[in-house]
C-alpha cells in the first residue's frame, strides 16, 4: 500500500484539493487529519560553533577517553538536562 503525505489548506467550504495529478482521482481512500503546528513544522538551524558549545560542557577535556566511555557520559548528560 502506498501513502502519501502533502500540505494543504481546508477551503472555507471543507474541500481539499490534491495536489498532484493523481491515479487516485474517483477511487475511495482513507483520509487522517492532523492540524497543522506551525511552531513544529519550523525547523531550527544551528551552527557547527552552536552544537559544539552545547556539547563542549559534557565533553570538554575528554580527548583521551574511549568512544563508549565518551557515549555513556553524553548519555547521562542528555539524561540529566532532560529528566
Amino acid at each position: 500500500m502506498n501513502a502519501y503525505k502533502f500540505s494543504t489548506r481546508v477551503s472555507d467550504a471543507g474541500m481539499i484539493t490534491l495536489p498532484f495529478d493523481s491515479h487516485l482521482y474517483n477511487t475511495d481512500v482513507e483520509v487522517f487529519i492532523v492540524p497543522a503546528n506551525r511552531n513544529s513544522t519550523e525547523k531550527i538551524r544551528f551552527s557547527a560553533n552552536d552544537f559544539i558549545s552545547k556539547w563542549q560542557g559534557c565533553v570538554k577535556g575528554m580527548e583521551n577517553v574511549s568512544d563508549e566511555e565518551l557515549d555513556r557520559i553524553k548519555h547521562e548528560c542528555l539524561k540529566q538536562k532532560y529528566a
